[in-house]
């Protein structure tokens, strides 16, 4: 009971109906002319793919074709003194049996009939054609049975149908071995040679075709005949010799081409004479190879099954995984049904099939994107208001992640702050100070997500965002540098704006650093928002406020610098130590991208002088700041390190003194 339970859980039932969909639509499909197309072109490539089997040593086809028209030099039907002379070479040679797909069934001269009916009787193992017509009239078709003339059946070994049923799209793939009651005459020349030989009763089977047209041995009518150049008998003797026609085209005008359609047409565009396709059905019971179609009952059942079982494994399935599923389980019917058609004889059709398992990984797929796009709309409409849009569309990607807490990676982090906001918010209308906010946070802002960033939060005039998550970006820290200098000539522009409007000059100041941060979901189950904390998020932080010391206006840690690739006009500015840290950080300024012509003369002044700076040179470091104010009056930092020198020059440090600035 509880296992009847389980199975008639939601992922059960799901699994069901999809099943009965799937088969709702290739049950039908399959009794259509459409769907037997499709397993007939499936079978065909089978039959194509099959490698071509030895000759039949017990066969020969004795070919009335266009050779030996232009030997014989005479219009159909020839005379049957021809016919008689062929049997009595045939039978000269030791034929085994001497079969012939003419039909005899109206009189010539008596003397050449006479003739004909002489050798037949003379051989003892002649058989002769028998043919099913229809006649037509405009309210009936009905068939009748075309027997040969009395004196020709009644010396003949026997008499024999000689007739394949074409499928619904004309190709013959198909043998019975009774058709109207009548044994056909691969089944007579059987039983003739094997009198104990067992053939399939009462059900078409497949024929094991040994090529395409022109695999059997032939000769030309008119090589028997030639009595300048005596066919070998060896190569007649104790064989089944077939004569028939290996004409593309009627000789009878009264009678149809007789040419039928194989597997082989799509690929040879040949179509194969009737008396070789007899042939290769003869050679099918000789061999006892006939191929077994499974039958329709046993499709459906395993269909069914197979439906059944991949519904079971899909709906548990992500998309994905599903569709690897499908095409494992696709692959394995496929390569069982050659397997099976070319070594068994077995042919199990699996085209509906795998079009059935199609049907329902896509009933699958369908139901999976329907819930999801619910899933996501719900998701937008509950948190957009309030995380960022790039957060909500994790959030609708991965909806798991809609719990408390986070995950460890790298990101790169950026703090931005107007300086002199401060003081002018004391002077400014409280209106008028919101929609100053508001110009300068919309336009940062459209600088991050152009560049792909997640604003964090804005905090009084301060903005932080970052680059990394929630969406894994691999070039993180050149982005967050692009964006910076972006960000500056932005807010030049708004400068600009802001003092034909009276407002004092303001500057931005940005902090970056790069590092390992929590990013994740914090907040109460209520009200959360997404964002990134550690250490790495207090650094960036105060390298926005060291600007103010430095007198610059971005300041880049060393992980930053490392990441940040080639292209960008840096300097090292210096080595600090943070508060409650023990490892000192390189820091660097950035100025812009790097032009052709390379680093400026200030740069290369200033390298040398922070250089002399850290080897107690401060002489020497005061003259290359010194220098660099000559070049760059507004330069902060080299002002720095002349204050600096010039009180290290006053009161020297201790002999450990290297240089490092504690950042408060």
């Amino acid at each position: 009971m509880p296992s009847l339970i389980k199975f008639f859980t939601r992922t059960g039932v799901r699994a069901i109906l999809l099943g009965v969909a799937a088969l709702a639509v290739i049950v039908p499909l399959s009794l259509l002319p459409l769907g037997q197309a499709l397993e007939n072109q499936a079978l065909d490539l089978c039959y194509r793919l099959r490698p071509p089997a030895p000759l039949p040593p017990e066969i020969l086809i004795v070919g009335i074709d266009e050779a030996s028209f232009q030997e014989l030099r005479r219009p159909w039907p020839w005379p049957r003194r021809l016919h008689a002379q062929l049997i009595r070479k045939l039978a000269q040679a030791g034929a085994c049996l001497i079969v012939f797909d003419v039909l005899f069934a109206e009189p010539t001269t008596q003397e050449d009939d006479c003739d004909l009916a002489a050798a037949i009787q003379q051989a003892g193992n002649v058989i002769v054609a028998q043919a099913i017509e229809t006649i037509e009239d405009p309210r009936s078709s009905r068939q009748i049975l075309v027997e040969p003339l009395e004196i020709f059946s009644k010396p003949a070994f026997s008499t024999a149908l000689f007739m394949v049923t074409p499928d619904a799209d004309g190709v013959v793939r198909r043998f019975r071995t009774r058709l109207g009651g009548l044994e056909t005459m691969p089944s007579q020349v059987f039983h003739s040679v094997r009198p104990q030989g067992v053939v399939p009763e009462d059900f078409p089977v497949l024929i094991h075709f040994l090529g395409p047209p022109g695999s059997f041995e032939t000769v030309s009518y008119y090589q028997i005949l030639d009595p300048d150049k005596p066919f070998p008998a060896e190569r007649i003797y104790n064989r089944i010799v077939l004569i028939g026609r290996v004409l593309g085209t009627t000789i009878d005008p009264r009678v149809k081409a007789d040419v039928f359609f194989t597997p082989f047409f799509a690929g040879t565009r040949q179509a194969m004479p009737g008396i070789e396709l007899q042939g290769h059905i003869l050679a099918t019971l000789l061999a006892g190879n006939w191929g077994v179609e499974l039958p329709w009952t046993g499709q459906l059942a395993l269909c069914f099954s197979l439906i059944l079982a991949l519904g079971f494994l899909v709906v548990r399935l992500r998309p994905l995984w599903g569709l690897a599923v499908l095409g494992g389980i696709l692959g394995v019917i496929l390569g069982l049904s050659l397997y099976l058609f070319l070594r068994k004889n077995f042919w199990v059709p699996p085209v509906l099939l795998c079009l059935g398992l199609s049907l329902v990984y896509a009933g699958h797929v369908l139901e999976f994107f329907l819930k999801e796009v619910r899933e996501k709309r719900w998701l937008r409409q509950a948190f957009g208001r309030y995380v960022s849009p790039a957060v909500v569309e994790v959030i609708a990607a991965r909806p798991q992640q809609l719990r408390l807490g986070g995950e460890e990676t790298e990101v790169t982090v950026l703090f931005a702050d107007m300086a002199g906001f401060t003081a002018l918010s004391e002077e400014m209308a409280p209106g008028d100070l919101i929609d100053l906010l508001e110009e300068y946070f919309d336009t940062l802002t459209q600088v991050i997500l152009a560049r792909k960033g997640t604003v964090d939060k804005y905090i009084g005039d301060a903005v932080m965002c970052f680059w990394g998550a929630p969406l894994p970006i691999r070039d993180h820290a050149r982005r967050a540098c692009r964006a910076a200098l972006e960000m500056q000539e932005a807010f030049r522009h708004l400068k600009e704006s802001w003092k034909g409007r009276g407002l004092p000059a303001m500057s931005l100041r940005i902090g970056i650093h790069t590092g390992r941060v929590v990013a994740g979901n914090v907040g109460s189950r209520e009200r959360f928002n997404y964002t990134v904390m550690g250490d790495a998020v207090n650094l960036a932080f105060r390298l926005e406020k060291a600007n103010k010391t430095y007198g610059s206006d971005i300041l880049l840690s060393e992980a930053t610098r490392g990441l940040a690739g080639e292209g960008f006009l840096l300097r090292e500015l210096d080595h600090i130590l943070v508060r409650g840290k023990t490892k000192p950080a390189i820091i660097y300024e950035l100025r812009g991208y790097l032009s052709p012509e390379g680093l400026p003369e200030e740069f290369r002044l200033f390298a040398q002088g922070l250089m002399d700076y850290r080897q107690r040179r401060w002489d020497r470091a005061a003259q290359n700041f010194q220098q660099v104010l000559e070049v760059n009056p507004e330069d902060g930092a080299s002002r720095l390190y002349l204050r600096r020198c010039r009180a290290l020059l006053k009161n020297p440090p201790q002999e450990d003194w290297q240089g490092i600035h504690l950042l408060q």
